[in-house]
């Protein structure tokens, strides 16, 4: 036999060999029984519903009462103007008396930016909250309120009408900085001050809202985050605008200090006595108020009356 043929001793190892290969595939090629899934269908196979646990929470409804003051005139002595200028006025010293009973009965001035911090994220309120605000820019919230509460290291926001600013009577540009440079907020109290719920036409609506915020935040290089309701009146459309323009917060005025998280546009407030009883009393004072979360399986509408 030539020595290039194959010997019998290696004859049985050739065969195996052969039918091994025949029984197994290419490994480039699938078998064909192999399922073969092109990658977009095998992206979206992996793509599966999410589990309860990956659900969103639930929407959270918090529930507090803090005290939001509202002053307008604030002057050595009441005038003999009419039964209206006399109860949007409080003399100097009974304002200063009112925040002294703030400090000797431990009170706490917070901002709005702390209450939507606390509707919006939880965050936690200090016991006895109240929230101290101005309304229209007047020039005697400058010359006698700002003495106290410089004197107690309080917190206040002034809500300012831009289209009064610098007028006779009014707060002027270098007076509102003055305010940012000793810590205090200024907010809109709209464009020209008038009745929002009135307003039919929404680009003269969103004018009232967002222009004088604009106004604002371009004149002084700040931020500009809460609005009040000239009047304290609103209706849906007009907070629903508030919201839309940026601010974390509108209030309303006098009724009540009870806020849920569905009023954070539309916060309640009390017009501040030229008394200090009945000051206690608006106030609630004595009494113990907390801040309370719930769960609620209804999402909060911000903005509704």
């Amino acid at each position: 036999m030539s020595g290039r043929g194959l010997s019998s001793s290696r004859l049985p190892w050739a065969v195996g060999l052969l039918v091994l290969v025949g029984l197994c595939p290419h490994p480039c090629l699938p078998s064909t029984t192999q399922q073969v899934i092109p990658i977009a269908a095998e992206a979206k196979s992996v793509a599966t519903p999410p589990t309860d646990s990956q659900q969103p929470a639930s929407p959270v409804k918090r529930t507090t009462k803090v005290p939001i003051l509202v002053y307008h005139h604030v002057s050595q002595t009441i005038s003999e103007g009419s039964p209206g200028l006399r109860r949007l006025t409080v003399t100097a010293e009974v304002f200063a008396q009112q925040m002294q009973y703030l400090q000797d009965n431990g009170y706490h001035v917070i901002t709005f930016s702390d209450v939507a911090d606390f509707f919006e994220n939880g965050k936690e309120l200090p016991a006895l909250p109240i929230i101290i605000s101005f309304d229209d820019g007047w020039a005697t919230q400058f010359e006698y309120a700002l003495p106290s509460l410089e004197k107690y290291h309080y917190t206040a926001t002034f809500f300012v009408v831009t289209d009064y600013i610098g007028r006779p009577g009014f707060i002027s540009w270098p007076q509102l900085q003055t305010l940012l440079t000793d810590g205090m907020k200024i907010g809109s109290h709209s464009r020209s001050h008038p009745r929002l719920s009135k307003i039919t036409d929404s680009a003269k609506l969103w004018d009232q809202i967002y222009d004088s915020k604009t106004i604002l935040e371009t004149q002084l290089e700040t931020p500009v985050e809460e609005f009040a309701y000239p009047y304290g009146s609103y209706n849906a459309k007009a907070a629903e605008l508030v919201k839309l323009a940026g601010y974390r917060a509108g209030r309303g005025c006098c009724s009540g200090i009870a806020h849920t998280s569905r009023d954070v546009f539309t916060l309640k407030a009390i017009m501040a006595p030229n008394d200090l009883e009945k000051f206690i009393e608006y106030i609630g004072g004595d009494r113990v108020r907390t801040a309370r979360t719930e769960h609620s399986s209804i999402l909060p509408q911000a903005g509704s009356q």
